[in-house]
């Protein structure tokens, strides 16, 4: 066969592979098919890749399997064979898509990227906006995330059309808002109806900070395998409840332990970071301390005096977190964790009583956010292990 001949069966072959894989085609599979040697179809890889036709990952050792179909019997070959595994161009692939029926099937975006060359591992970034829609719907979407990212997929109970599953990072932008990564493999096994919810939050261009821990994380576990950590501070906040509440058996000093909307501002607005605070007040505020409990813990660890339990000036009982301040200092940590409650507290009333602009601003209110998160475990912390010493359980 002449060299013109079989460079164009290599390039007919590997496209019509890709479009069904979107993978490489090793020489093996071309010579087994056009009953030229490997070796042969290994040079003519090579003179496609010099023409810039393609590229090759050279010199690959595989196994040759064979199966005779009148004695199916699977064995694998004892020693394994050097070949090339070839990749048409991305403009080849993208010139055959636009020419053939392909382009017709009516694909959602992300398949026929696929088809036009986009690696199955290439990172697309969005906007972190994109997340809410998952957020917005903890009945159908499990959400795993973190500062480095995570993953979300549906539950059973979602609709069909609400189908993915995908693998998302955090990467940091120059002005210090963050872009949701996630890579094509994932993007292209959506839904259609998902696939078209990502792209509407796609950034076409994106500036990125170059010193970026989270992301380092996450490229780490993604693409190495490596077993690493990803920063929770909002789970670092349901752990610390959790801690506290253990310390007194039966009793919680937290009741409401738990919130599905608990959730960082995944639009950077001044409402959305309000809504977050008031979600996060539900799990720390008066509602969910157990004034009775404190109030018992003073009385009984502390001998405090009915005296003690009236505010001084206006002769009324003192509130939930009033009597949190006096157990503080009692313990001799004065408003260590009711503090970060009067913090969060603070804003969680700006998002019940005003009119707050949806407009994306300057300030980094998810920052802002996380910030608070971690201060408030850091507080937690020191407050539980003040209740310890104290033997106060």
């Amino acid at each position: 066969m002449r060299k013109e001949d079989i460079q164009k069966k290599i390039l007919d072959l590997s496209i019509a592979q890709w479009n069904q894989s979107f993978g490489g085609t090793s020489a093996l599979d071309i010579c087994d098919k056009i009953s030229v040697s490997n070796e042969e179809v290994m040079r003519e890889m090579e003179s496609l890749c010099k023409d810039k036709k393609g590229t090759i990952n050279a010199n690959v050792e595989l196994y040759a399997i064979r199966i005779d179909p009148e004695n199916p019997k699977f064995e694998i070959p004892k020693e394994s064979t050097t070949t090339h595994v070839f990749f048409p161009r991305k403009e080849l692939l993208e010139d055959h898509f636009y020419g053939s029926k392909l382009v017709r099937e009516g694909f959602p975006e992300y398949k026929n990227r696929l088809h036009c060359g986009a690696n199955q591992l290439e990172l697309v970034m969005f906007s972190e906006e994109v997340l809410s829609r998952y957020f917005d719907h903890p009945e159908w979407y499990e959400i795993d995330d973190s500062l480095s990212g995570g993953h979300i997929w549906t539950k059973s109970e979602a609709p069909e059309n609400r189908y993915l599953y995908v693998r998302h990072g955090k990467r940091k932008l120059d002005n210090g808002q963050s872009a949701v990564t996630a890579i094509f493999k994932d993007l292209y096994a959506m839904s259609p109806e998902e696939q078209r919810h990502w792209h509407a939050y796609e950034l076409n261009e994106a500036s990125f900070d170059s010193n970026d821990p989270n992301f380092a994380r996450f490229v780490a576990r993604t693409y190495d395998g490596a077993w690493v950590d990803f920063p929770k501070p909002l789970q670092e906040v349901l752990n610390r409840i959790t801690e506290i509440n253990q310390l007194f058996g039966d009793e919680l000093l937290f009741k409401k332990h738990q919130n599905d909307h608990f959730r960082p501002p995944v639009k950077n607005t001044r409402k959305s970071y309000y809504d977050s605070c008031s979600e996060f007040y539900k799990l720390i505020g008066p509602d969910s301390l157990n004034h009775k409990l404190i109030k018992n813990i003073l009385k009984k660890e502390f001998s405090a005096a009915d005296g003690e339990l009236i505010h001084k000036e206006s002769k009324r009982p003192l509130s939930t977190v009033q009597l949190l301040e006096l157990l503080e200092e009692k313990m001799g940590i004065d408003g260590v964790i009711s503090s970060q409650i009067r913090l969060v507290g603070k804003d969680r009333m700006e998002a019940d009583h005003k009119i707050t602009s949806s407009t994306v601003e300057e300030h980094n209110f998810i920052e802002e956010f996380i910030s608070l998160c971690q201060n408030f475990s850091g507080a937690a912390n020191q407050f539980m292990q003040k209740l310890q010493q104290h033997a106060v359980t």
